[in-house]
């Protein structure tokens, strides 16, 4: 008997601390941009130290979050990625309670991209040493250039990855009618009734909260005694 996609229901795909996770990052690295390029470094390297924060609780949420935001539920078989990306063109949403393999592909290298722009951070510094990252002072002159100079070219990537990741939730809303971002809002998404038996399993927000917190006390004594 066919699948029957004329019944919905609304499925929560989202935990609470992933999309708190998304939207900080999402103030914060505007916030970044912004500040670099208006020279305001102070503001810049905080910004950069939350990012970092931010990094470090979503490395810990690939471990202990839900089971849509584990890192193995980025993992997909070659077959998998291709099989997907010929239903592409079809204009129908796919109806994920997860990550697509091309969704999961864009997370891993947003957060590697990102990984890469905090790290070399952390230890940058400019000619003069007028502008240092909190932990410049633990490396070598060179490397911390070297750094800087990863920093700096490296901030196109980021950024080409953050426009073809919103060109990608544009084609999926107009073409595909498919709004990735509400989900992201709300937690929620509505999806054919046969298809709600594969919901996530949501960790609690108490566990989000415990990362947080442990994370957070964990930066806050890095940055203040080595940073």
């Amino acid at each position: 008997m066919p699948a029957d996609d004329s019944k919905f229901i609304s499925v929560k795909i989202w935990d609470l601390p992933i999309r708190v996770f998304h939207w900080l990052l999402v103030i914060l690295v505007i916030i970044m941009f912004a500040s670099a390029k208006t020279g305001n470094f102070d503001i810049h390297i905080l910004a950069g130290k939350f990012v970092t924060g931010l990094l470090v609780a979503r490395i810990c949420w690939g471990i202990l979050g839900s089971s849509n935001t584990r890192f193995s539920s980025l993992l997909f078989r070659p077959q998998q990625i291709f099989s997907y990306i010929a239903r592409l063109p079809k204009r129908k949403p796919s109806y994920q309670t997860g990550h697509s393999p091309i969704g999961s592909l864009a997370v891993i290298l947003i957060l590697v991209a990102l990984l890469v722009q905090a790290s070399t951070g952390l230890i940058a510094a400019d000619v003069d040493g007028l502008v240092e990252g909190p932990f410049a002072y633990y490396v070598t002159y060179e490397l911390s250039r070297w750094a800087s100079d990863i920093h700096v070219q490296h901030e196109q990537w980021v950024l080409i990855l953050i426009i073809v990741h919103l060109l990608a939730n544009a084609f999926y809303y107009f073409y595909k009618k498919d709004n990735l971002i509400h989900p992201m809002i709300s937690g929620s998404k509505s999806v054919p009734q046969h298809l709600s038996v594969s919901r996530p399993e949501l960790a609690t927000t108490r566990r989000g909260a415990v990362v947080a917190i442990v994370v957070a006390i964990l930066a806050v004594w890095v940055f203040s005694v080595y940073g």
